[in-house]
Parts: C-alpha cells; sequence; structure tokens
C-alpha cells in the first residue's frame, strides 16, 4: 500500500479543501514520475485501451479519454500503488481508509476547440456517501490557456447531493457518452445547475497555473470546467478518484460505464477486487 507523499499535504490544505471544495497541492510527483506517466500515455495514445473516447470528433481538434487503465497497464497500476497521490487524498480528505475507483485519462491535444462544460463528477457514480475525491494531475504546464481545470469555490457545499448537469463530453441520446441506463435508482430530483459560464462574475471561481508534477484535489460535489487547447502544445491530465470511509455502492438509474460488474449490492462497502483498498491512515502513521 502506497506510504509515500505524507508531507506535503498541511493542515492548511485540509481547511482549504473542506471550506472550498478543491485544494492545490505543490510537486506530489517528482520528475520520474511525470516522464514515467508522460511515456505511458504517449503509448496508450498510439494504442488505444479498451474504454477509449473521443469527445466532439466533429470539432477541430482531439479531445479523448481512457478509463480503468490501470486493469491492463502495469504504469497506470504502479502509478495507483506506488506513486504518493493515494496518500495525498487521503490525508487532505481526513479519511480513515482510502478506496480507489477509477483513473481517468484526459488529452486535449493542440488546436482543441471544445471545452469541458460546467459540471460535478459525482451525478452519475455509483456510491452514496460523501468522502469521494479527485486528484487531477497535469503531464504538461497547464493553464486557462490550455485547459487548466477552473472550480466555483464552496460549490460542494450547495446542495447534499449533486445537481443536475449539461449534457458534457459529446452527446449521446440526451446523456455523457461513458453513461449507461442499466441501474435502478434516479437522479431526477436533483437541484438544477446555475448557468456559469455566462454569468461568471456572479460566482467565485479560482484556479491555478500549474506544473508537471503539480495536483488538485476536489470533491466530487465542486462545480468545475475547463476550457478548449488552442495552442500549440498538449494538454495531458490525469484524474484518479478515490473513495473514502462513508462511501457505500448505490446504482443509479444513468450510471457510469465501469469496465465491469464489481459485484457489489446496494448499501456495501465498496471494498473489491475493481475498487481496492490502496491506503490506511494507521499504516502511514
Amino acid at each position: 500500500m502506497n506510504q509515500a507523499g505524507e508531507g506535503i499535504v498541511t493542515e492548511r490544505d485540509i481547511e482549504d479543501f473542506n471550506k472550498d471544495g478543491v485544494v492545490c497541492l505543490r510537486r506530489v510527483l517528482d520528475d520520474g514520475w511525470v516522464e514515467r506517466m508522460r511515456g505511458a500515455v504517449d503509448r496508450v495514445t498510439e494504442n488505444p485501451g479498451p474504454m477509449r473516447e473521443s469527445y466532439y470528433p466533429d470539432r477541430p481538434g482531439d479531445f479523448f479519454s481512457e478509463k480503468f487503465l490501470w486493469t491492463v497497464d502495469e504504469d497506470f497500476r504502479s502509478y495507483v500503488f506506488d506513486a504518493p497521490v493515494a496518500a495525498s487524498v487521503g490525508r487532505v480528505m481526513g479519511t480513515r481508509r482510502l478506496n480507489f475507483f477509477y483513473d481517468h485519462l484526459l488529452v486535449k491535444e493542440p488546436g482543441t476547440d471544445s471545452a469541458t462544460e460546467w459540471h460535478q463528477d459525482s451525478n452519475f457514480w455509483p456510491f452514496s456517501g460523501s468522502q469521494i475525491a479527485t486528484l487531477w494531475a497535469p503531464l504538461d504546464r497547464a493553464t486557462r490557456d490550455n485547459g487548466v481545470l477552473e472550480f466555483v469555490r464552496g460549490s460542494h457545499l450547495w446542495h447534499d447531493r449533486p445537481m443536475s448537469r449539461p449534457t458534457i463530453f459529446g452527446d449521446r441520446d440526451g446523456k455523457p457518452q461513458d453513461v449507461t441506463d442499466e441501474g435502478a435508482g434516479s437522479v431526477d430530483d436533483t437541484p438544477e445547475q446555475p448557468d456559469i459560464q455566462n454569468n461568471r462574475d456572479q460566482f467565485d471561481i479560482v484556479t491555478w497555473d500549474l506544473d508537471p508534477g503539480d495536483a488538485l484535489v476536489f470533491t466530487g460535489l465542486t462545480l468545475h470546467y475547463a476550457s478548449g487547447n488552442p495552442t500549440e502544445g498538449r494538454r495531458r491530465g490525469l484524474a484518479t478518484r478515490w473513495l473514502g470511509d462513508d462511501i457505500r455502492f448505490m446504482r443509479k438509474k444513468k450510471m457510469l460505464q465501469l469496465i465491469r460488474d464489481p459485484g457489489l449490492e446496494d448499501g456495501n462497502r465498496v471494498d473489491c477486487d475493481l475498487f481496492p483498498v490502496v491506503w490506511r491512515a494507521d499504516e502511514a502513521a
């Protein structure tokens, strides 16, 4: 299990995460990890994995993603279990144990016109509970010019459940491409999401310029956005999703497409082969 990375998280980071729903951590990954994962991303770019998706293929540029690469690629598996990302998220969230959900590679190639619209992550994730977070690490310098993430500070505290959200990452039958209709629950009674992009001056929007090795940690309820990448350089971002103490499995009417059935029933703790325990606070002490 991952024991590294404890020293990079401060008490102020934890306070900011709880208050703002997002925190910027500097130098989570050293140069060795950055170069290793750049090579891994280049490899899967040329040799697509089992869950490759291209978003808005009719628009200029190339915006694509891969998911669950840790299940088929040794470098991505090592990133989950050996890099200091799990320990960083565990300390920021204040959880005693941390299960891994999935990895999500998001690449905007040079000249990509497509933005990632304002949204929350956890709308279609098959869980109940609040301790769920993403660590997003750029493998290229990321700024507003090429699609760094922007957040509405404190939006994770607006409601205790996800808001409805616009269609993002392409349009397939009125929902995001990576969502299935196989669950049993419902998300139809969620509060409406405000129109942030056309009223940016009315919201407390925060972002950071990031160098490779830096990372953003944010909750599943924190509203966020990323512009396209009109520059001449790549914007490779690797998101990993993490589950804390209070998370339980819960199927939804519309839910994220998983690489395989985890074999869980509603209300189960999420421990399983697909969502393994990666970090424990008592073992890191």
